[in-house]
């Protein structure tokens, strides 16, 4: 069973940038000359499903503003081969379903002395060229580092954990050994930042929009929740402003399937688990199990709409919290979208703040 396809990036290519060097054996990627940016964004489609066909890298160029066609990807696909950048592409497999695997996570438990340095250097260079080692890594806290094993068979796991024990039986302070089952397996994602990138400029050129339109303040709060229910796929979104005594949150404007301000919610007060936390607190509020979430108030309400994420921020003004701004929507939002809402809501207290005095903003209130 065929779980992911990954592709295999020469070692010896230089600059490696990863958390972690073990987690993910066989892929590195180099930041300097050798690549250049369609390069590294070809790199991570392919990064994404090795399957990828060159007509569709192309298309997904052509949405990062790269004209490029089906033949120069795959022209630059074979220079990139010729270099050794890639030495082929592989087949990830998930060992719970191609055959009875003996899956083990390990965890230890460090003793240092005047050796440990170089003992740790002994395991990293084992977990490295241990063609078993999926994975490993350090930790902080009880223990000093995990790896994941994966054996063929219950001989060569009882065999190759006494050659682990005894080679690092200088090193290791505490050992435990579990059985483990698979339930993700998938391989590092790299060179996103080029996605981000380029989503973070959209953001922009949308605060920038709104910024260049001289309608009144009334009207660019509304574009700004349309904005965010069009560029986050949000199902629907809403901006609720503290009223004078700042005990209760007004809901004012809302785009999305809920367009109406008056209902249960229109009147929040800042004693409430979520709108008004976020207010109170000035910090964020994110979920992508919203059915389960205590805070949310209606869950069977929130299975019906099939919502899966929320995300909610606080709004300032002049250095004050003056309103809340969220998102409900059926798709579960990565991090890398928490990020940008983050981003779109500070930009647009920053835009509200610089652009407008204290008598408009209370006018709308």
């Amino acid at each position: 069973m065929i779980g992911v396809i990954v592709i295999e990036l020469h070692s010896e290519v230089p600059c490696l940038s990863f958390p972690d060097r073990n987690a993910f054996r066989g892929l590195c990627v180099c930041h300097c000359c050798l690549l250049d940016e369609i390069d590294k964004s070809i790199l991570s489609q392919l990064c994404k499903n090795a399957r990828t066909s060159g007509y569709q890298i192309a298309s997904a160029l052509h949405d990062m503003g790269y004209q490029m066609t089906d033949r120069a990807i795959r022209q630059r696909l074979s220079r990139l081969e010729k270099k050794g950048v890639i030495l082929g592409y592989s087949v990830l497999l998930n060992p719970n379903l191609v055959s009875e695997k003996i899956s083990r996570t390990v965890l230890l438990k460090f003793k240092f002395t005047g050796t440990s340095l170089e003992l740790i250097q002994r395991l990293n260079t084992y977990c490295q060229e241990a063609p078993f080692c999926l994975y490993s890594s350090r930790l902080s806290g009880d223990f000093d580092w995990i790896g994941h094993f994966v054996f063929d068979s219950l001989e060569q796991y009882e065999l190759e954990s006494n050659n682990f024990l005894h080679r690092f039986a200088e090193l290791i302070a505490d050992y435990r050994s579990y059985e483990s089952k698979t339930w993700k397996i998938s391989p590092y994602s790299i060179l996103d930042e080029h996605e981000m990138t380029e989503r973070k400029a959209k953001v922009y050129r949308i605060i920038k929009s709104i910024e260049k339109d001289e309608e009144k303040l009334r009207d660019k709060l509304q574009m700004i929740v349309e904005s965010l229910v069009k560029f986050f796929d949000g199902k629907f979104a809403r901006i609720w402003l503290m009223d004078k005594e700042r005990k209760y949150l007004i809901l004012k404007f809302s785009a999305g399937k809920y367009r109406n301000t008056q209902g249960e919610f229109s009147k929040v007060p800042m004693d409430s688990l979520k709108i008004g936390a976020i207010a109170k607190t000035g910090k964020p509020i994110i979920t992508n199990d919203v059915v389960h979430d205590s805070r949310i108030k209606h869950p069977d309400w929130a299975k019906k709409e099939k919502l899966r994420s929320f995300a909610g921020y606080p709004l300032t003004y002049e250095h004050k919290i003056v309103g809340v701004m969220a998102m409900f929507s059926e798709k579960q939002l990565l991090p890398a979208d928490f990020e940008l809402l983050g981003i779109f809501c500070d930009k647009v207290s920053k835009e509200l703040s610089a652009a407008f005095d204290a008598q408009e903003y209370l006018a709308i209130k």
